[in-house]
C-alpha cells in the first residue's frame, strides 16, 4: 500500500537494523584482515605524512626486521619483522599503525611459486 506522495509505507527506521548488521560485519572483516599477522608475513608501518622518509624508515627498522619497500615518501614502510612483539614496539616509537600487507586490497600480494610466476 502506498501513502500520499508516492512514498512507501516503510520508513528509514525499518532499514536501520539491516544497515547496522551490514556495517558491523564490514568493520569486523576489515579489522580481522588488517590486524591479523602471520609469523612470516610482511607488515606495513604507517607513519605521519609530514615526517621525512629517513625518520619513518628508521622507526620501522629494528635489529630484527628487513626493509622491503617505502611508499609515499615514507608514510608507508613495508618490512619483514622477525620478532613477535614488533607492532607494539614500533607503535611505542611513534608509528600510527602497523597493519598486515596481505589483507583484501593489501599493498603486497603474496607471491606465487607456481611455474616460476610471481603473480
Amino acid at each position: 500500500m502506498r501513502k500520499f506522495g508516492g512514498s512507501s509505507e516503510y520508513g528509514l527506521s525499518a532499514y536501520v537494523p539491516f544497515a547496522t548488521i551490514g556495517l558491523a560485519g564490514f568493520l569486523a572483516v576489515g579489522y580481522l584482515t588488517l590486524f591479523s599477522f602471520a609469523d612470516d608475513a610482511p607488515v606495513i608501518v604507517i607513519s605521519s605524512p609530514w615526517e621525512s622518509e629517513r625518520q619513518a624508515i628508521t622507526r620501522a627498522l629494528t635489529p630484527a626486521s628487513t626493509l622491503l619497500r617505502s611508499d609515499f615518501g615514507g608514510t608507508f614502510v613495508t618490512v619483514l619483522p622477525e620478532q613477535q612483539d614488533y607492532p607494539a614496539k614500533v607503535q611505542a616509537l611513534g608509528a600510527w599503525a602497523v597493519i598486515s600487507s596481505f589483507g583484501i586490497g593489501g599493498c603486497n600480494p603474496r607471491p606465487s611459486t607456481n611455474y616460476g610466476s610471481n603473480i
